[in-house]
């Protein structure tokens, strides 16, 4: 799905509803005052949901520039277990797996102690909902694979510095969101990112929400010893039989001598040792 296609539709039906609620203020005075100020309500909501999806789509476009190191993202999918939620981004490269909430904050938005702030007003709801879309996302991966998942939250229009703000999240400014994921450690095999990327597109990107299952039908030995993969290479069918060629024998390879072989040379040479002594005994036994 495109980046900021959920936020998009919120803000298309907060016009619809500013849309309606104009009409009814001109129709009836007697309830104008109430229908102002639902009007502002929905206002605010409408810029909010606006700024959102451009943030989410500038986002997206930084991420697009990992592509020749890599990377590469999801967007606008679902929250495993949330049907009504989505997870803004999700970047898949070397560097593993980055659950990305974008937010297109303005004003002054600082890092304090490890607490978030927007114009002064705590945000841990923003970080916890970061966690909580991460920790559903690690859900779909095996144990050995769930170290690899890491939340951010990614400020558009903010110089941050990758940051720790609560258990397990980052926050990170959008032009600062590259050198973040390039710095992380390998973890990933390019085979590991394709497997990966296509399993959570097919898990995510469907017309519901998935189910809470794991990696386990992906996990198998890595395709070879030169993999630094964690095991997403694709099994063998149960099916194929595995058949093995005899060894080739060398044209210079001298045959491997029999025993019944061995055992006739043997009496051929005590047959013969035996008549050549009779022959002297009889050369002996003639003589004058």
């Amino acid at each position: 799905m495109d980046a900021g296609y959920g936020a998009e539709e919120q803000a298309t039906r907060r016009s619809h509803k500013l849309e309606r609620l104009r009409r009814e203020r001109d129709a009836d005075a007697s309830t104008r005052s109430a229908v102002e100020a639902e009007l502002e309500r929905v206002q605010k909501q409408q810029r909010a949901w606006s700024a959102g999806a451009e943030g989410e789509r500038q986002v997206a476009t930084t991420l697009a520039t990992l592509a020749p190191y890599g990377w590469t993202a999801l967007h606008d999918v679902h929250w495993p277990g949330r049907p009504q939620a989505n997870i803004d981004h999700i970047a898949i490269g070397p560097g593993g797996v980055v659950i990305i909430d974008a937010k297109n904050w303005t004003g002054d938005v600082i890092l304090e102690g490890g607490m978030l702030r927007q114009n002064g007003y705590r945000r841990d709801r923003e970080v916890d909902g970061a966690a909580q879309a991460a920790a559903a996302v690690t859900v779909l991966f095996q144990p050995q694979h769930r170290s690899g998942v890491r939340a951010a939250i990614c400020l558009a229009g903010q110089d941050q510095a990758p940051t720790s703000c609560g258990p397990g999240v980052l926050v990170v400014g959008r032009l600062q969101l590259p050198s973040l994921l390039m710095s992380l450690p390998l973890r990933f095999s390019p085979y590991d990112v394709a497997d990966v990327g296509r399993y959570l597109a097919q898990k995510l990107g469907g017309p519901k929400s998935p189910d809470l299952t794991s990696t386990a039908a992906l996990t198998t030995p890595p395709r070879s010893p030169r993999s630094r993969g964690r095991g997403f290479a694709r099994p063998r069918p149960a099916s194929t039989p595995v058949t093995r060629r005899p060894a080739r024998r060398s044209r210079n390879a001298r045959p491997k001598p029999k025993p019944w072989g061995q055992l006739f040379r043997l009496i051929f040479v005590i047959v013969a040792v035996l008549m050549f002594i009779n022959y002297l005994n009889g050369m002996v036994a003639a003589a004058p």
